[in-house]
């Protein structure tokens, strides 16, 4: 055998060699890089999940600050402040409440309150530097407490600081406890971002002195956390062990939001595929390499769609917050407020304003269950479980419902066309009138108020009803009577209020009524909400 017959397959067991070391190369870089991308991913959730809670307890605080304004007494067992007091406790099964405390730390009044705590001393954890707090903050949330002074269960607290004689003074507060358990809406809440069940990735919000105050966990609420090296870590992504962790900070309250996971199964999707090409290298040597370079280009190709989905996410919950956030404060000062003037002048008031200052705070509280309504539909259509229970209706006078409804305490007038006879529709007469309610509140945010809103009702022929809702709005630009059907785009050129969830619900609930619901308009011109659903035939004796 020559030197050249020899060298030959040197030459290719090398260029195999090195064939299959750069794919390997290659596909640990990949692995790498993909595992980066999760983990700066997973950094981003776990900031947004933390800069959410942050804004819903800093619009929180700010909206309490009126309850320290407001003249309490302060003194023990006083009826004025107990039956204010009560006011609040609107939760029958509430299982903490409210109390006041004075300047000396002393229980002064309270609902729910525990027996002996009446006149006894408020001292709980982080009491003192609260109490130096509340001279330049509305409201303090105090660190988790083994009990509380109106529950046995372990428990954290807001004080709202009442004022004195200056706007630094501090003579007393009003505190109100949230007992921690797993069956509260934050507990819930928490445990919704768990994963699978078997899975190790943990979620927990810690307080100040490392208690757990939330957790994917159905054990642990307000005791430290059992790992002391979670405690006091700064923002970011941490290695402890064999565990992943990325904690964020929540400022307003001093809190921390803290997520971990075993690092072997966070990066499980990326190594599996990798030990697999280690195989396939093994026994098929030269095939490796395109092999692996295709599996390459896919895992390559999916972690970068899994971060654009993963920014996405963050973007669409940053644009949720902020819009929710927005939206939430209006009506929340509102019913405060009007409350608030009813309160400290019912009195002096005559029957008219109590009339109006209550029907105002109505109209604004309706306009809260209207959104909460919409964002917990927008989640029930998206899992499948928006219901419905469809038997035949006269939409005629679903149309003249809504309307009255409508146009009820409202200064708009509505023009209505209704045909004679009956327009009978197979469908479910709430989500009905959830339309309804959609379009007419639309038309309203975009209509002037001293222009009629129309709306008309006609049969077109023996299978469809036509509903047209049309006010004489600012139009909207043709390359948008899609979009606006889209989550969260509010109004027209971005300028009217709302979550942007009324018109693709309305859409959502057409399109299962087997309709079809669509817009037509310009600018400067009216804009027409038409929806057509199929009509039953008329039975007749």
């Amino acid at each position: 055998m020559s030197m050249r017959d020899r060298l030959v397959p040197l030459v290719a067991g090398a260029a195999v060699f090195m064939v299959a070391l750069t794919v390997v190369a290659l596909l640990r870089s990949a692995a790498d890089d993909g595992t980066h991308a999760l983990e700066r991913a997973k950094v981003a959730q776990v900031r947004t999940t933390a800069d959410s809670f942050n804004a819903r307890v800093e619009s929180s605080i700010a909206s309490l600050g009126g309850l320290g304004a407001r003249p309490w007494a302060l003194t023990l067992r006083s009826p004025a402040d107990q039956a204010t007091l009560k006011t609040f406790a609107v939760d029958p099964d509430a299982l903490s409440g409210t109390f006041l405390v004075d300047a000396h730390d002393t229980v002064t009044s309270g609902v729910l309150l525990r027996p002996g705590m009446l006149g006894s001393k408020f001292d709980p954890p982080g009491w003192a530097k609260a109490k130096a707090a509340l001279a330049s903050s509305p409201a303090v949330v105090l660190p988790v407490a083994k009990t509380g002074v109106t529950t046995e269960l372990p428990s954290y607290a807001f004080a709202v600081a009442i004022r004195g004689t200056t706007p630094t003074s501090v003579r007393g507060a009003f505190v109100f406890e949230q007992a921690l358990t797993n069956d509260s809406p934050f507990s819930q809440e928490i445990r919704g971002l768990a994963g699978n069940r078997h899975s190790s990735a943990t979620w927990r919000f810690l307080d100040s002195n490392g208690a757990v105050v939330a957790s994917t966990l159905p054990t642990g609420l307000g005791s430290p956390v059992p790992d002391g090296r979670l405690r006091s870590l700064s923002q970011g992504l941490h290695r402890i062990g064999d565990k992943l962790v990325v904690s964020a900070d929540v400022p307003v309250v001093g809190w921390h939001v803290v997520f971990t996971q075993n690092r072997s199964e966070f990066v499980k999707p990326l190594a599996r595929p990798l030990q697999s090409a280690g195989l396939i290298l093994v026994l098929l040597l030269l095939a490796i390499g395109v092999i692996l370079t295709v599996v390459l280009a896919r895992r390559l190709r999916q972690s970068r769609e899994q971060e654009t989905r993963l920014r996405a996410l963050t973007r669409s919950q940053d644009e949720f917050i902020s819009v929710v956030s927005h939206e939430l404060r209006t009506p929340v000062s509102g019913v405060l407020g009007f409350l608030q003037t009813s309160l400290d002048h019912w009195d002096v008031m005559s029957d008219e304003d109590r009339h109006s200052a209550v029907r105002r705070a109505f109209t604004n509280a309706r306009r809260l269950q209207a959104m909460t309504r919409d964002v917990l539909d927008t989640e029930s259509i998206e899992s499948g479980r928006f219901g419905y229970v469809r038997h035949p209706i006269d939409l005629a006078d679903e149309v003249r419902t809504a309307v009255e409804a409508f146009s009820s305490g409202l200064s708009a007038d509505v023009t209505l066309r209704l045909p004679e006879k009956p327009v009978m529709i197979e469908g479910d007469a709430d989500r009905i009138q959830q339309v309804l309610s959609n379009l007419l509140d639309n038309a309203r945010k975009n209509a002037p108020t001293e222009v009629p809103i129309e709306v008309s009702l006609e049969q077109t022929d023996e299978r469809m009803a036509r509903l047209v809702i049309e006010d004489h709005g600012p139009g909207i630009d043709p390359d948008q009577l899609e979009r606006i059907f889209d989550k969260f785009v509010r109004g027209r050129a971005g300028a009217v209020t709302g979550t942007g969830l009324g018109l693709y619900i309305s859409r959502r609930i057409v399109d299962a009524h087997e309709g079809r619901i669509w817009a037509e308009s310009s600018p400067g011109e009216s804009t027409r909400f038409i929806v057509e659903l199929p009509c039953q035939a008329l039975v007749t004796n």
